[in-house]
C-alpha cells in the first residue's frame, strides 16, 4: 500500500520513531523501518520510505511470517487497499503527521 504524508514536521527517522517503528536500514534512496505488532519478531509492519521535496513517499505492508527459505527474501505478507489493518495504520500515520 501506498501513501504520501505532505510537509513532515522531523527527519524521516525521528518522525517514524515517534511513530512506534525501529529503523531497519537504508536502501538506495529509501530507507526502511518495521513496527512489531505483538512482542514476537513477526507479524510486523514493514514500510519504506523515500523522501522527494518536502514529502515522505511510503509503500507499506505487513510480514506475517520470517522468509520460509535460507537465502530468501520472500514472505508471508499483506500488501492491499483492501486490508483493515493497513488502512488503519495509513490513517494513523498521517493523524501522527498532523499532531
Amino acid at each position: 500500500m501506498k501513501f504520501v504524508i505532505e510537509n513532515p514536521t522531523a527527519s524521516a527517522a525521528q518522525f517514524f520513531r515517534r511513530a512506534g517503528y525501529i529503523f531497519q536500514k537504508r536502501e538506495g534512496e529509501e530507507m526502511a523501518f518495521v513496527r512489531r505488532l505483538t512482542d514476537q519478531p513477526f507479524p510486523r509492519l514493514h514500510l519504506f520510505v523515500k523522501i522527494v521535496g518536502f514529502q515522505f513517499h511510503v509503500n507499506f505492508h505487513i510480514d506475517h511470517k520470517k522468509a520460509s527459505y535460507e537465502g530468501q527474501n520472500m514472505h508471508s505478507g499483506e500488501y492491499g487497499e483492501d486490508s483493515k489493518l493497513l488502512q488503519e495504520e495509513m490513517e494513523r500515520l498521517k493523524s501522527v503527521a498532523s499532531d
